[in-house]
């Protein structure tokens, strides 16, 4: 069961990938319409996606998952978590970093805690990795030192856990819980934050990390944060099919 949000949402992406719609045709209808990105979005979802939302909701309730009193259905959540998983920016780079999370503990109110926590520490971790990559790309066009590098990742890999505590508007896309027979609660839980917002929490962090550093290097660093460079498919641990 620790890898069934993982196998689910890749069965969703799959079929959504299949469909044949392409993310550059995504990609130009977002930036005719920027202003109903949702809208846009659910279209491009609609009657591709609500089937298969509909069996990973029989597969959790199978597996003695429910929603919480007053959240929406599964296959809704579902549906609302790769909304936020395929929108991209207009650049081209995800809207949002997504981070999936799976606790068991003894109660409910400590379950839903402690994913919360999980789930944020993960969207830190997909963050850092997205910076990482920025730097690396970075030391390709010849714009950064591997010396450079090595210090910039240094000053990233610090300031991971901080970053945690910077996230603000943090989405709940999805929660559901049941019920072991020995008692315990488990919950998995599924988040959504602005790549945007948290690359520059990761940024502020890096700056105020790195004040002993030269201003070349502070200068540097602006540089890396170039957003154009990010993959389409680097917002989320979830494999995503071309």
């Amino acid at each position: 069961m620790r890898t069934l949000i993982y196998c689910l949402m890749a069965g969703f992406i799959l079929t959504f990938a299949s469909c044949g719609t392409s993310k550059k045709a995504t990609l130009e209808t977002l930036e005719k319409s920027p202003a109903d990105r949702r809208t846009v979005l659910l279209d491009e979802l609609k009657n591709k996606a609500s089937k298969a939302a509909r069996k990973e909701e029989q597969q959790y309730k199978k597996e003695g998952y429910k929603n919480f009193i007053g959240d929406l259905p599964i296959s809704k959540q579902i549906e609302n978590a790769w909304v936020k998983t395929i929108d991209m920016n207009t650049l081209g780079y995800p809207e949002y970093i997504v981070g999936n999370a799976q606790v068991t503990a003894g109660n409910i109110t400590a379950a839903k805690s402690q994913a919360l926590h999980a789930a944020k520490v993960e969207i830190a971790s997909l963050m850092t990795s997205m910076i990482a990559s920025l730097i690396e790309s970075s030391v390709a066009n010849n714009e950064v030192s591997q010396g450079e590098a090595q210090t910039l990742n240094k000053h990233l890999q610090a300031t991971k856990e901080l970053v945690v505590a910077d996230l603000g508007q943090v989405t709940k896309d999805l929660e559901v819980y049941r019920d072991l027979p020995n008692k315990n609660v488990q919950v998995i839980t599924r988040l959504s934050y602005s790549s945007a917002l948290a690359l520059e929490a990761s940024r502020r962090r890096m700056q105020k990390e790195m004040q002993a550093e030269t201003q070349d290097l502070h200068n540097k660093l602006d540089k890396v944060f170039n957003l154009e460079r990010l993959k389409p498919e680097s917002n989320t641990n979830v494999p995503i099919a071309d």
